[in-house]
Order: C-alpha cells, then sequence, then structure tokens
C-alpha cells in the first residue's frame, strides 16, 4: 500500500504541472509536424514530370537512328551557339545540357574520331537526369547491341513491406533509445535530486515508510511517465513515415505488423525504460541538485544511445548477444521491425533488463538507508 501511496504522489505531482506534462507529449507532436514537412519538401523536390524532356544544344547532330532517338527525349533550342556559350548556359542554370559530337560522327563506325562530350550540371536535379537520359540511349547503340533494364521496367523485386521494414529496423532502435532516454532525464533529476535540493526528499525519508517502497513507488511512476513519453514520440515517428519518405512508405504501414509484433515491441520499450529510469534514479540520488544530476546523466545518454545505434551494425546476432541490457533490446528491437524477430531473443532482452532493473531498485533503496548519500551538502 506504500508503495501505491508514493506512486500517487508522483501522480499528483506529475498532472498538476502542466509543464511537465507538455514536455512529455510536445515531442511527439513536434516529430511529427517536422518530419511530416520535411518530407513535402523531399517529395516536391524530387517531383519530376514524366514527360520531362532536357533542354539541350546539341551540336554535330549525328542523323540516322541515333539522331531520331535523341531528338525524342531531349528539347532542342532553334538558337545558334557556339560551344563555350553552350556551356556557360548549362553552368548558369539556363540550359540543362551542352552535347557535342565530334565532326563526321559516324555510329556504324569504330574509330577514335567518334567521340561525344556531354556537358551537364550535377547540382542541377533537371541537368543530371537530362545527362543519365542521354547517357542511357547512347548505351543503348554501343556495341554489343543489347539493353540491360531498360527504362519504364520494374526490376526491383522488393515490396513495400520490405522496404518499410528494412527502413524501420535500422531507424526505431536508435531513434527510441534516444527518446525513451530523453524523457526518463526530463523527469529523474526532478524526482530525486529536485526533492533533496528542495528539503522534501528528508520529510519523506523519516516517515514510517519503508525504504525499498519509496524507490519502487518512484521507479514505476517515473517509468509511467517515461513511457508515457516515448510511446508520443513513436506514434509521432510512425504516423510521419509515410510523408517522410515521399511516398514510399503507404499510409498503412503499421499494418504491416500484427498484435504480436506490438506485443514485443511494447514489452521491449517498458524494459528499456524501466532500465534507464532506474539508472538515471540512481545517478540522481547521488546528486546534490537538479544541476548536478543532469550533468552526471548526460553522458550516460550518448551510451544508451550508442547501444541503440549499434544495432544497425549487428547482422545475424548469436543468441547470446540478446542477453546484454539495452543492447539486447535494441537487436530485438530491429528484429521486430524487420519482421525477423526471434521470440526467444525477444524474451531474453527483456529478461536480461527486469534482472538489471531489479539490481538498480535495490541499489537505490540501499542508497535511501544511507544518510551520508540523502543528505549530503
Amino acid at each position: 500500500m506504500n508503495v501505491l501511496t508514493i506512486i500517487k504522489k508522483e501522480f499528483s505531482r506529475f498532472f498538476k504541472d502542466r509543464r511537465m506534462i507538455i514536455t512529455i507529449l510536445l515531442p511527439g507532436i513536434l516529430i511529427y509536424v517536422l518530419y511530416s514537412i520535411m518530407g513535402l519538401v523531399f517529395e516536391n523536390e524530387n517531383k519530376i514530370n514524366e514527360n520531362f524532356k532536357p533542354a539541350a544544344y546539341v551540336i554535330n547532330m549525328p542523323a540516322g537512328d541515333l539522331g531520331v532517338a535523341l531528338s525524342s527525349v531531349l528539347q532542342i533550342p532553334e538558337e545558334q551557339m557556339d560551344t563555350e556559350a553552350a556551356k556557360k548556359r548549362v553552368e548558369e542554370g539556363s540550359l540543362d545540357l551542352a552535347i557535342i559530337f565530334s565532326e563526321n560522327f559516324d555510329i556504324s563506325v569504330d574509330g577514335a574520331q567518334n567521340s561525344i562530350e556531354i556537358y551537364y550540371n550535377s547540382a542541377n536535379e533537371y541537368s543530371a537526369i537530362g545527362f543519365e537520359m542521354v547517357s542511357y540511349v547512347l548505351k543503348a547503340f554501343e556495341q554489343p547491341k543489347f539493353v540491360v533494364n531498360p527504362i519504364g521496367g520494374s526490376y526491383d523485386l522488393a515490396t513495400e513491406q520490405d522496404l518499410a521494414a528494412s527502413f524501420l529496423s535500422t531507424l526505431i532502435p536508435m531513434l527510441m533509445f534516444a527518446l525513451l532516454a530523453s524523457a526518463c532525464v526530463a523527469v529523474a533529476p526532478e524526482s530525486i535530486a529536485g526533492e533533496k535540493e528542495r528539503g522534501t526528499m528528508a520529510t519523506m525519508l523519516i516517515t514510517p515508510v519503508n525504504r525499498w517502497e519509496i524507490a519502487l513507488g518512484k521507479i514505476i511512476s517515473l517509468s509511467c511517465f517515461a513511457l508515457l513519453s516515448g510511446l508520443s514520440s513513436f506514434l509521432g515517428v510512425i504516423l510521419s513515415l509515410p510523408k517522410l519518405m515521399g511516398g514510399l512508405v503507404s499510409s498503412d504501414t503499421v499494418s504491416f505488423y500484427n498484435a504480436g509484433d506490438y506485443f514485443m515491441l511494447f514489452g521491449i520499450i517498458i524494459s528499456v525504460v524501466l532500465v534507464i529510469i532506474s539508472a538515471f534514479s540512481v545517478l540522481s540520488a547521488l546528486s546534490k541538485s537538479v544541476k548536478e544530476a543532469g550533468a552526471i546523466i548526460s553522458p550516460c545518454m550518448i551510451v544508451i544511445i550508442l547501444l541503440g545505434l549499434a544495432s544497425m551494425f549487428i547482422t545475424a546476432p548469436a543468441i547470446g548477444w540478446y542477453l546484454i541490457p539495452l543492447l539486447g533490446s535494441g537487436l530485438a528491437m530491429s528484429g521486430v521491425m524487420a519482421m525477423t524477430a526471434s521470440p526467444l531473443g525477444v524474451v531474453f532482452s527483456i529478461l536480461s533488463n527486469l534482472v538489471l532493473a531489479a539490481a538498480l531498485i535495490v541499489l537505490l533503496a540501499f542508497m535511501f538507508k544511507s544518510e551520508r548519500i540523502m543528505f549530503k551538502k
């Protein structure tokens, strides 16, 4: 019952502080808005008209099939200019390409006299695409006469589901670790170091409540706040992905995963939150003020984010990797998002986190019993 009393106290303090509520929920909203705007910008920048023809000035246009093919894909201005003038206009961006064929160019004759110079501006998206189009046409006329993957076909057999899963499996572990750590650091220092600084912790410690009950109540309540922030951020990421990826992932991306996948992911997130909030609470208890707690916790945040990032570089991990707290969670989270999760690996990662969190809670309870730690100035 004493644990519930501590939890109610923390919940009352949290939900009466509007600034704290905004701090917890705002990241998810900001992520959704920011990623959506970024996706719209990228989509507009990369959108090219299907009937696009690059503006190109051609000198010594060859006759025959090659000339006909180039004329069909290029928009050739009627004005006359020399090579240097054409290159200058490409550099300025008023012309996409300048193509110079050698004199007496003959596609049917091999020899050094057949040369083609294509000037383009890679900083100009239309110029770069025009260069690729012309290069493709010229390659079709080279010997031997065969074409690999002609334009207009679809040769990438990866489905939208495969692309989304691959993208999310690399993004989500690092992002979720960073978001959860940020959420924990927003509440842990204030709850313990803040109460020590204000003197309210001393009042709580002299009550007849067991120290381990205070520690457990603190951890559970802080975990709920951090989990709420983490889930808010996670939803912001998932909902904004279709726009962020410029239409590559449809709006029903989340339907790729079933209830079991979300159950495993939720279990992993809860266990990660328990480890992080327990570790930050221990560091907060060692500190005399919120400022000192923040300074101590900051390096730990970097380590946590790196553990999430490490899952990107460990492929086909052995089952033993999942027994490493946090690192195993990143690997399990990546597997869930890639739809290749090992159920045993997920269970091991959760259990390893719970064991570490329990050890940290016991440590925190012993710290609460130490007068030297809790009342140091």
